[in-house]
């Protein structure tokens, strides 16, 4: 299998299906799978896309934390390359295609994309804009500048070997926002976690309306700090 295609989702019903009938229409040639971990929901929605998407593998961790559902999704997966989308983001037809492209330089252990909003405010889409363009490249870069990176989950390919065997899978202990950037910075101590443009998504702005803009820079600021200081703590290779 080339691709293997995983997506977590705790309660998300009402939101999964606009991006799983996108990736029913996408453009790449070759081997793909879609793996929904349903993750302790009480909406059923492991049982509504089985019944809208039955071309869907659906599986269950029973134990809440989306890190503890990524990694039952790898561990089930048998793509090469592992992408991960979030239930309420939207990947436009020529994602896989798009994001296997890119993995032909040999470096490249992982790929992330920017994201924009599909149901945002002049003030959400504003920040999403800035965010594709701006904030994000320019954090990754300070971030790299001290032995870290950064990623959105949201939009993400993994080689599924490096994955295995050099990160030796998630770390299911965090449940904070702290994941991304968590995995990010493990793969590129490996090699090289390539931010590209032209794998934009869509996604909810549901979160980032509900905490404001303050709250949402000033969590990816916090979750940043918990990492790094979680590494120093054992002792790994962030620079002081």
């Amino acid at each position: 299998m080339d691709v293997s295609v995983i997506i977590p989702a705790r309660n998300e019903g009402g939101y999964i299906g606009s991006g799983l009938m996108m990736l029913e229409k996408q453009t790449f040639p070759g081997s793909w799978e879609v793996i929904v971990v349903d993750n302790a929901s009480d909406d059923h929605t492991g049982d509504i896309v089985r019944e809208a998407f039955p071309w869907v593998r659906v599986i269950e961790e029973p134990v809440p934390g989306v890190q503890r559902a990524r990694e039952r999704g790898r561990l089930a997966a048998t793509g090469n390359i592992l992408a991960f989308l979030d239930a309420d983001t939207i990947p436009s037809t020529q994602w896989i295609e798009n994001g296997l492209r890119h993995f032909r330089e040999s470096d490249i252990v992982a790929l992330t994309g920017p994201y924009l909003f599909f149901d945002g405010r002049f003030r959400d889409d504003t920040y999403a804009y800035l965010q594709r363009w701006l904030f994000f490249p320019f954090s990754k870069y300070v971030a790299e500048q001290s032995n870290m990176s950064l990623a959105f989950f949201a939009n993400m390919f993994i080689r599924a070997d490096i994955l295995a065997h050099e990160l030796h899978g998630f770390d299911t202990s965090y449940t904070f926002d702290g994941d991304d950037v968590e995995t990010a910075t493990r793969l590129s101590w490996v090699g090289k976690v390539l931010y590209a443009q032209d794998m934009c998504v869509k996604t909810s702005a549901r979160n980032f309306k509900k905490n404001g803009l303050v709250c949402t820079v000033h969590g990816h600021f916090r979750a940043a700090r918990e990492v790094s200081q979680r590494f120093k703590r054992a002792h790994v290779r962030i620079s002081t």
